[in-house]
């Protein structure tokens, strides 16, 4: 099954954990699972579907290394699946000269909502090596489309809005315990969300005041040729103390996190990002500037 089929199809399960004196509570300690509960969907993700680039040779190649690029962006793309409220992002490279050794790569590409309508297009021109041109891998045409990416990404993304609270920082580990490469993808997605949402995401881990955010990744086997996921959003205030949890766990189909996750760490961001911003709201700034 696709990557992103699999993203698109997958059930969330959030706990939200507030740290305190009074003992913590257990969310999904009596909560029966369904037997073959998938993990983390966003149900109507809006996504973006790539079809094979018409007169280009290597046409399904580069639709999906634009799918690669696209996701590498943070934007759910996929050659295959798709959902009610998907993008469809056709190409075409019927202008394209080849002469010299050399490819003079012409792409109009065109993006459509999910009732048909164009909603943005663009006329790609790069020049890359006629053999890969050719016979390419995605891994060859990758050049080619990371570099219409962010123009394709720029039709679908809202506008970063105001910032609402400049004085909030938050500092966001790499994954620990992720398979594949979930260890950057998750951290990466939630970086994603948070600064959409108007919250600073620094790198440093020194930042003054800055909320640090550490999640982890446990499997364990649950038979069957199924694996049990937990996920944990830590949240510590400052000072290291931890503010409180946000906890995302099922079943999934063994080994399909062992790679890249793509669109599944998005859904998975996306799920979680209501609580944890609701737990660093909790949180006090030591120095609130001043409206």
């Amino acid at each position: 099954m696709p990557r992103s089929a699999r993203a698109l199809g997958l059930l969330a399960f959030a706990g939200l954990v507030l740290t305190g004196c009074q003992p913590l509570p257990h969310p999904f300690a009596d909560q029966q699972l369904p037997p073959d509960a998938p993990i983390l969907q966003v149900a109507d993700t809006v996504g973006i579907l790539v079809a094979p680039v018409a007169h280009a040779p290597a046409d399904a190649a580069l639709a999906e290394a634009m799918a690669t690029a696209l996701q590498d962006r943070e934007i759910p793309a996929d050659t295959h699946a798709a959902n009610r409220q998907s993008y469809h992002l056709t190409g075409d490279a019927a202008a394209t000269r080849v002469s010299a050794g050399a490819a003079m790569v012409e792409i109009q590409w065109t993006l459509a909502n999910a009732k048909g309508e164009t909603v943005g297009g663009d006329v790609q021109h790069m020049t890359i090596s006629a053999t890969d041109w050719a016979g390419g891998t995605p891994e060859l045409l990758a050049p080619l489309a990371k570099a219409e990416a962010p123009r394709i990404a720029a039709m679908v993304q809202e506008a970063p809005p105001v910032e609402r609270n400049p004085g909030r920082q938050v500092y966001i580990r790499a994954a620990e315990g992720a398979p594949g490469d979930g260890r950057a993808a998750l951290p990466r997605s939630l970086a994603f969300l948070l600064g959409r949402a108007g919250i600073k995401v620094t790198p440093d881990s020194q930042t003054a005041d800055a909320v640090v955010i550490g999640p982890t990744v446990n499997l364990t086997s649950a038979g069957a040729g199924k694996q049990h996921v937990l996920i944990v959003w830590h949240i510590y205030r400052a000072d290291g103390t931890e503010a409180g949890q946000v906890s995302q766990e099922n079943d999934v189909p063994a080994g399909s996190l062992d790679g890249s996750w793509g669109d599944i760490s998005m859904a998975v961001a996306t799920a979680g990002i209501d609580q944890i911003i609701g737990v660093m709201k909790t949180i006090p700034l030591k120095n609130p500037i001043s409206k």
